[in-house]
């Protein structure tokens, strides 16, 4: 499995700013299996001598409407993806292709023109296709 985790500077996480991404933390210390996570980034929390030394993001879970923000230390995060939007018959997803079962379908072809005097609506010329 691969351990290095995703390198992130002032500039490089202010783009992550506003946006939904997919998270992976890992804690080696305490638990080596990652945790993923779909967040919002609504702020970047740069280190300032005797305030915070560690920078993160503050965040709230996509769908979760909580009072407070909380924070996602830079030093956890292994792997960050933006979610793009797409349409409601989009996959949405961000790791890759997702293979969708083969459909039976009839064969039969469909006429150019429907709704005319000789084709209905529904596309059907009556005639028995395999």
């Amino acid at each position: 499995m691969n351990n290095d985790r995703v390198s992130l500077d002032a500039q490089s996480a202010l783009r992550y700013l506003g946006q939904t991404v997919l998270i992976e933390m890992v804690w080696p210390d305490e638990d080596p299996e990652p945790v993923w996570r779909l967040l919002r980034v609504i702020g970047v929390v740069l280190p300032a001598e005797g305030v915070r030394d560690e920078p993160h993001f503050l965040t709230v879970p996509v769908g979760v409407t909580d009072e407070f923000a909380s924070e996602t230390f830079w030093d956890t995060i292994r792997t960050i993806r933006v979610m793009r939007h797409r349409d409601r018959q989009s996959s949405g997803n961000v790791l890759g292709r997702i293979a969708h079962p083969a459909t039976s379908r009839s064969g039969a072809e469909l006429p150019a023109r429907r709704n005319s005097s000789t084709v209905p609506a529904n596309g059907s010329t009556g005639a028995a296709h395999p």
